[in-house]
């Protein structure tokens, strides 16, 4: 007889040969499941480096290129503004290159601005992410921003123009001929910049050319660095806005009366498409997580029940319930290391992605951008989960293993009559005994279903806001930048306009100072679109309606008073009545702040001496091509590219498709383990039943049963929930943006869903089914 310190060294050595003796028999399947959960569970940190990059990405733009504070244009002619910048106030740093506007040769017509100097190094440096900087002393060379160079002006180009004077400019309204000399610009460069457009045109020259054309330009670009105090932003603005007022300008009705702000006034259109970008990485890391977790638990659970006999000889010799789980641990722990190090090499492999969208626009430094200590904090991490996995699947199979108790037997009428429903909801109710409990099964589906529900509405949503143009007031054949009442006259009585609105621009003064932009509309011909969002336009001088944008951000809604402040400095209520999308005619945020009536823009808006206003044209049907074409070829049009808002949004347009695709492939494939896993579990009591006289048809409803108990829940609770998810974050990117937030319903789309899922689950319990027609059932129970 063995004495008991016998035991006690055979229990204290256990764990060890315990492990040994797993890792014989197991090893191969050990090893498979370490590999996988290693490429599949790596994917989730590789996921994070992409996100850091991506989420990174226009900050660590802002730093490299040096952006400025504060940036303007000030006119030539008031030449003591740009000379008092430097001392002003809350400036830490400034520089005022010479700032042109071109027009350039040939038809269609079209004008371009730029500016020249020697730039300091520490204050808007663009970086260059195609050919070469401008020679210091080559009169003629420029780069040029990526926009421009995805419009035609590219690498390479050749450009003869001829410059603008400050009384061309002064002029725009009423039409001029360009009087400034002529030169020809070349394109040897193309830089990036979190922004571009208004006080940093689009064509940046040399010292070579500033000094070739020195004096010739319309005035001067201004870029300020603060210095470091707290409120040097508020003694900057105040200073130069006393030196505007103090030297008015001939041409002050084309300058925004405030400065630009790009690192304090985020773009929200950056903001948004960064966002989705997160958010979409963060659903398939979690997705690709949940699903990696669960094959690697039930394939650790099939393990496990294998060696449900091996814990009773354990027991007897003495181990105890915490070394038996201590050796299955260390038995696990070989492939833990395998998954924790393609874990780390799935991590550094992520490197070589660039950011992901719109926001590889902004990537400062392209290429290999390996993630180090994410792959040194990620690789432990997935091994730690492998071992804890084994270590809790093997708790959970000896827990279940010893709890398993036979239920009570059904009423012998009710197995008459139907014997395969009545078993297979009694088995789905039941599951937890013999593995995962059911509703953490079902749970596991709905989230899938609400994943792959929600990403596929907002991809509709995305799709009809990049097809729809009117949604963000585009879809005009032509827009005439400074329209003149003969031109209008002319489109007017042109039977190929279908529709025209004449639309004037202005700014609006808040309480605090702040400026909005505001428009009203006239409409001169037919029945121009207008993308109501809600409520109405406005009708009387006090009302107006506003952008979906700054209703969220002011939280307006209808009925709402928003105070601003008449020329006169008098305060003026304005009532809103609606939430709307019109066009902007500056490089801003998408959709101008304000829509008034004529009468309410005049009683609001900064007077001036001539209106800005802009023609949309739309065009009888086939006939937008050629107008546009004979119009541009006069007259000077707006460019009809997609706004960098909307352009941001458009490069997502394929994240959702292959996101659906990674959820359905991810979710159906734990979905399909699980239901296998849950069938093989289940051997034994269809054995039974086929002992007891089922049918193989009464098998196959059986298990098909257990199937639907999953996924019908799955798709009554996970398709609401989905669309709620996605009528919520399309909500938050579309207002940031500026547009409506109303999703997009595939009703296709979910209707396929809520088919495939049951169908699907359906259909995989037919191979269960198979092989226990092929198996005799006294193999079943003899194996048990």
């Amino acid at each position: 007889m063995r004495t008991r310190e016998g035991r006690g060294r055979l229990s204290s050595g256990g764990p060890i040969l315990v492990a040994r003796a797993v890792l014989r028999e197991r090893w191969w399947a050990l090893l498979a499941l370490g590999v996988v959960f290693g490429l599949v569970g790596g994917l989730v940190p590789a996921a994070g480096a992409v996100a850091e990059r991506t989420a990174t990405a226009y900050t660590r733009l802002v730093e490299a290129v040096h952006l400025d504070d504060a940036r303007t244009i000030v006119p030539a002619d008031v030449p003591e503004v740009v000379a008092e910048v430097p001392t002003m106030p809350g400036a830490a740093a400034a520089w005022t290159p010479e700032a042109w506007i071109v027009q350039l040769d040939g038809s269609p017509v079209r004008f371009s601005s730029l500016i020249a100097g020697t730039p300091p190094g520490d204050l808007v440096a663009p970086v260059l992410v195609a050919g070469r900087a401008p020679d210091p002393a080559a009169p003629d060379e420029v780069v040029v921003s990526e926009r421009s160079a995805e419009t035609g002006v590219s690498l390479g180009a050749v450009l003869p123009v001829t410059m603008l004077t400050l009384d061309n400019v002064a002029d725009f309204a009423v039409g001029f001929t360009a009087a400034g000399p002529r030169t020809t610009l070349r394109v040897v460069g193309v830089a990036r910049m979190p922004s571009w457009g208004n006080a940093l045109p689009d064509v940046v020259g040399g010292p070579g050319f500033a000094a070739a054309h020195a004096g010739t330009g319309i005035g001067h670009a201004v870029y300020v660095r603060f210095d470091d105090t707290p409120d040097a932003a508020a003694r900057f603005t105040e200073a130069f806005t006393a030196a505007v007022a103090r030297h008015p300008s001939v041409v002050s009705d084309y300058l925004a009366p405030a400065l630009e702000t790009p690192r304090t006034t985020p773009d929200q259109a950056v903001v948004a498409a960064e966002r989705a970008l997160l958010v979409g990485i963060g659903l398939f890391a979690l997705v690709v997580g949940l699903g990696a977790v669960q094959v690697l638990g039930l394939g650790l659970l099939r393990t496990g029940a294998a060696a449900r006999p091996a814990r009773s000889v354990e027991a007897a010799l003495g181990m105890t319930l915490g070394q038996s789980l201590g050796a299955r641990a260390l038995a696990a722990f070989p492939a833990a290391v395998v998954a924790g190090v393609l874990a780390a090499g799935v991590v550094i492999a992520a490197g070589t992605l660039e950011p992901l969208g719109s926001q590889a626009r902004f990537e400062p430094a392209p290429g290999f951008r390996p993630q180090w200590a994410l792959a040194a904090v990620g690789g432990p991490a997935l091994t730690a989960t492998f071992v804890l996995v084994a270590v809790l699947t093997a708790a959970l199979t000896w827990r279940t293993s010893a709890a398993e108790e036979p239920g009570p037997a059904p009423r012998r009428s009710l197995v008459r009559r139907w014997p395969a429903l009545l078993l297979g909801s009694r088995l789905a109710g039941a599951g937890g005994r013999r593995g995962l409990p059911p509703a953490v099964t079902v749970l596991a589906a709905t989230a899938a279903v609400a994943g792959i529900v929600a990403t596929v509405t907002v991809g509709a949503s995305l799709d009809r806001l990049v097809e729809e143009p009117r949604r963000w007031a585009g879809g005009a054949d032509a827009v005439l930048v400074d329209a003149r009442e003969p031109d209008v006259a002319r489109l007017v009585d042109d039977p190929r306009v279908q529709s025209l609105a004449l639309s004037e621009t202005s700014y609006a003064r808040e309480p605090d100072g702040g400026l909005l932009g505001i428009a009203a509309q006239t409409v001169r011909k037919g029945t121009p679109p207008v993308e109501l969002v809600s409520g109405r336009l406005p009708a009387a001088p006090d009302e107006i309606a506003v952008n979906p944008r700054l209703a969220a951000q002011h939280q307006l809604a209808v009925g709402d008073v928003l105070p601003l402040v008449a020329p006169d400095g008098t305060p003026r209520a304005m009532t809103v009545v609606g939430a709307v999308v019109v066009a902007r005619e500056d490089y801003g945020e998408l959709g101008q702040d304000l829509l008034a009536t004529p009468d309410g823009l005049a009683a609001v808006a900064v007077p001036r001496a001539l209106p800005l206003l802009t023609a949309h044209v739309f065009a009888v049907p086939g006939a937008g091509a050629g107008l546009a074409a004979e119009l541009a070829a006069e007259l000077e049009l707006s460019p009809t590219a997609t706004p960098d808002a909307v352009r941001n949004l458009a490069d997502l347009t394929r994240l959702p498709g292959i996101l659906t695709l990674v959820l359905v492939v991810v979710a159906g494939t734990g979905m399909v383990h699980s239901l296998l896993v849950g069938a093989r579990r289940l051997a034994r009591e269809m054995a039974v039943f086929t002992v007891l006289g089922a049918t193989p048809g009464q098998v196959r409803t059986t298990l098909a049963v257990l199937a639907v108990a999953t996924a019908v829940p799955a798709v009554l609770l996970g398709v609401p929930l989905g669309v709620g998810v996605a009528r919520l974050f399309w909500w938050e990117v579309a207002t940031a943006v500026g547009v409506g937030g109303d999703i997009a319903v595939p009703v296709g789309a979910l209707a396929l869903v809520v088919a495939a899922v049951p169908l699907g689950a359906v259909l995989v319990t037919t191979i269960p089914a198979l092989r226990l027609r092929r198996l005799p059932a006294t193999a079943s129970l003899g194996a048990w």
